[in-house]
This record gives structure tokens, sequence and C-alpha cells, in this order.
């Protein structure tokens, strides 16, 4: 059930919602044009009908459907939703289209990246073309396509493993070549427009953590499959940077996060504020995670008490956002915070559904905070009360994704009042049901509210839960494979 609002609360809900019809009008039908064949747009209007923004492809939009689809059909194997006590026909038939749609996506995202790199793509003499340059929070968004790039063997049985293995190799290194030539600037990450900040500083870290993912896969005893086969050579052909190079910069960019690193309001800062966007917090956790891996795996001792103090604040910044009464509530997560002495204090009225799903699957998918293999540092296996913050913080998150963050016909919307949680954007984006699809893919399992079939037959209540999220997420996923037509 949804919560009944006071009329203050009300009052604040309607007030946000004002602010956010102008926002509309910047979204319309796509035009006509030739070079791209699937259209993924920003958002879809009530009727059903595909909208750009500003007249727009953009790569973020294609970067998450496929993130969605691939998260989605990874878990249709037999052993989860293809368990015969849920859908026995998923993993023939679903799986094989999630992967098909996924690579059919894959080939229309090297238009955007490929000598030149393009957040957006215009019409222009009838032909859809590159006109703005490729971003660091879209490059960070793109360069996670990494995880279905290792994931191929999950579809051998359907001959589909070859190719999403081998397609996306040449995008993702441009990627990296991207992210290393042209926004790596003296020890700062420096985003298209010159901005030199914590928040370019956070999406480079976030961008540069599939980077360091590719070498810690390949250094790794469960990589010798895949990125193992490879020489350390081709490695550094591959990416544009060799292992001892990605060192000394990891060493750089610690140094650099030292410079801001405020003990007073434990947490980054820029100048006496640590002003942050959800987004933004979630890619500087993502980044951290990257960074101090990086440093503990192929550094010396120093590195390591170096990688050490870098976990050390991220759990603190994480503690303290997942513990704040103002900005945590049942129906979701603020957009804008700030640290202060006194913790965490909200500086938005609005839960946008897209980072809050964005940021949970920075903490638990993909090389996420949770994911510790051997041979990496295993700090969060050394605190096992962040881990239980983190899964309880996903299970309070998944839960919340039905009764509050859904509309009538069961589908996520965009946006919702902090203060009440009644909807202020009730339209169906992209972004945030393929984020809740992808987070929801690879978190679900970290938690005790939810788990696969074979955990559901002494506890009618954990089958319940866990069948609604399933049935949740297909609901999902048809919507987006529905627009992809």
């Amino acid at each position: 059930m949804r919560r009944t609002p006071f009329p203050m609360a009300c009052l604040a809900s309607a007030l946000v919602a004002s602010l956010t019809l102008t926002a509309h009008a910047s979204y319309a039908p796509a035009p006509a044009a030739e070079g791209i064949e699937i259209i993924v747009p920003a958002s879809v209007s009530p009727d059903g009908q595909a909208l750009l923004h500003n007249d727009s492809l953009r790569l973020r939009d294609y970067s998450v459907a496929q993130h969605a689809l691939a998260s989605v059909g990874r878990i249709m194997r037999s052993s989860e939703m293809g368990d015969p006590a849920y859908a026995d026909q998923l993993p023939e038939h679903g799986m094989r289209r999630q992967a098909e749609a996924w690579l059919a996506l894959q080939n229309e995202a090297i238009h955007f990246v490929g000598s030149e790199a393009f957040s957006r793509m215009h019409v222009a003499d009838g032909q859809w073309q590159g006109s703005a340059p490729l971003s660091l929070s879209d490059l960070a968004k793109a360069i996670f396509t990494y995880q279905m790039h290792h994931s191929g063997g999950r579809w051998a049985d359907y001959g589909l493993d070859d190719a999403i293995t081998y397609t996306p190799v040449g995008y993702l290194g441009n990627l990296t070549r991207q992210l290393i030539e042209q926004h790596y600037q003296d020890a700062h990450f420096v985003d298209t427009h010159g901005e030199k900040n914590l928040a370019s500083l956070a999406q480079g870290l976030d961008s540069l953590h599939g980077l360091i993912y590719a070498w810690v896969r390949w250094h790794k005893p469960g990589g010798s499959d895949d990125m193992g086969g490879l020489s350390e050579k081709r490695m550094e052909q591959r990416l544009g940077i060799s292992q001892v190079e990605l060192l000394d910069m990891g060493r750089e960019l610690a140094a650099r996060l030292d410079q801001h690193w405020s003990d007073e309001l434990s947490a980054y800062a820029e100048g006496e504020r640590a002003d942050y966007s959800l987004a933004d917090f979630g890619s500087l956790m993502r980044g951290h995670k990257g960074l101090y891996e990086l440093l503990y795996i192929f550094g010396n001792q120093e590195d390591q008490a170096s990688a050490k103090i870098l976990f050390e604040r991220k759990a603190t910044m994480l503690t303290n956002l997942i513990q704040s009464d103002q900005a945590v509530q049942d129906w979701g997560v603020v957009e804008r915070f700030s640290f202060t002495p006194d913790g965490v204090v909200t500086t938005s009225e609005v839960i946008d559904t897209a980072s809050q799903w964005r940021l949970l699957n920075h903490l638990t998918g993909g090389f996420g905070t949770l994911r510790e293999n051997e041979g990496t540092s295993g700090f969060v296996s050394q605190r096992p009360e962040l881990r239980a913050l983190i899964t309880g913080f996903s299970d309070r998150l998944l839960g919340a994704a039905q009764p509050y963050q859904s509309d009538a016909d069961g589908l996520i919307v965009r946006q919702l009042a902090l203060s009440d949680g009644q909807f202020i954007d009730s339209s169906h984006s992209t972004a945030s049901i393929g984020w809740y699809l992808t987070a929801a893919g690879y978190a679900y399992r970290s938690g005790e509210d939810f788990d696969r079939p074979e955990a559901w037959e002494h506890d009618s209540e954990l089958a319940e839960r866990s069948r609604g999220l399933y049935d949740h997420m297909l609901l999902q996923n048809a919507w987006l494979l529905q627009q992809l037509q």
C-alpha cells in the first residue's frame, strides 16, 4: 500500500511536480533519418510513443538498455528464473532473445564510438550524425558493457558466446582510449567542456573501473579462461595502457583524492563543502572499488596501505548515506545531498529512480563493492557489518520497487517526492526502467529477502517475495523489448 501523505507533504509534492512540467517540453518523437536501425527512446509517452530528448539519440540510453538486457538474460538460466519452479522455458527462448537484442544494440552503439566518440546523435542531411563529444558520465555508463563481454559463456549452449565475447572488443578499446587520451590530465579527469572538479573526478574513476577490471581479470585466477588467455603485450595493445602505467595512474589519483579528503566532513570536499548528486556519489563509490583493488593487487606494501585508506573512506561515506534518515526513505533515496559535520543532509526534494538503481548496481553488480574473488583485497569480508548494511539496503530498495516506485501498470516511474513518495514524474524512461533491471538482476540475491527457486521449498514467504520480484522484472523487461522493435 502507498502511504497517504499529510497535507503539507502533498503541497511539497505539488510544488516539486510543477518544476518537472517544463522538462517534458524537451521530449518529442524521433525525426525520420537513416543510419541507425534501432531507435532507443529516452522516454515513452502515455500512449506508447517513443520520445527523444532534444531530438537526439543518446548513447546513455543505448548503454542502459544493453545492460538491462544482459542482467536479466544472465539470470534466465535454469538455476534462477529458468528453474522449473518458475519458468522453465526461459533458458532456451528468453536467454537467446535477450542476447540477440543485446547484440543488435551493440551494433548500433558502435556508431557513437569510433575514431571519434559522441554522447549524442542528431539528424543532419537526413542522416544520424554524432553531435556532442563523449562526456565522462556517458563514458562511464557505456564502459559497463564489459560485464556482458565477460559473460558470453552463459550463452554457449545457444552458439552466441563468441559473438557476445568478441563483438564489443573494439568498442570497449575505443572507450578506454577516449578516457585516457581525451579526459586524463595532470592526475585528474577533465570533462568535455573543461570541467575539472569532484564530479569529473568521480565520473572518471567510474570509467576507469572498467579498465582496471580488465587487468584484474587478466591477472586473477578466475580469468584464465578469457582475459588471462591473452599475452600482457596483447592486453596493452587492446587497452591502450600497460599494467605498470595503470598502476602509476592509480597512485596519482589516490594522491589527488587525498587532497580532497576532509576529516571534519568525513567526505571528499571542494573547499569547505561536500555536495553530491546521487549519480556522482555512486560513480565515486564504484571508482573507489576499482582504484583500491588496483593498488592492492598490483602495488607494493605502501600501495596496499593506501588501498585500505581508500576503502575505509568509501565505507565511511557509504555508511553515513545509508544510515541517514533524511536521505533514505522507504520509497527511495534522494537525488542530491551534502555531507556535514552533523551527518548527511538533503539538498533536494526529489528521488530520481535511475540514479538510485544505478547506485545499487555500483554496490552489487559487476565487480561492485560486494564482489570479492580470489586474489582481490577482501576488504568487505573483513567488515561484516558493512556487508550487512549494504545487503539490507539492497533488500529495502528492491522491496520498495513495486509498492512505491511503480504505477498502476506495474512500471517503474521516473521521479518521486522525497517527503511522501508521491509521483512527481510518472513517465517511463529507458534510464529508470533499465537501471532497475540492471541492478535487480545483480542485487536480488545479495541480501536475505529474495533468492532463486531452489531456496523456496521450505520458505513460502521468501518464495512469494522472490516470485513477485521475478514477475516485476519480466514486466519491465517486456516493456524494454517492446521499445526496441
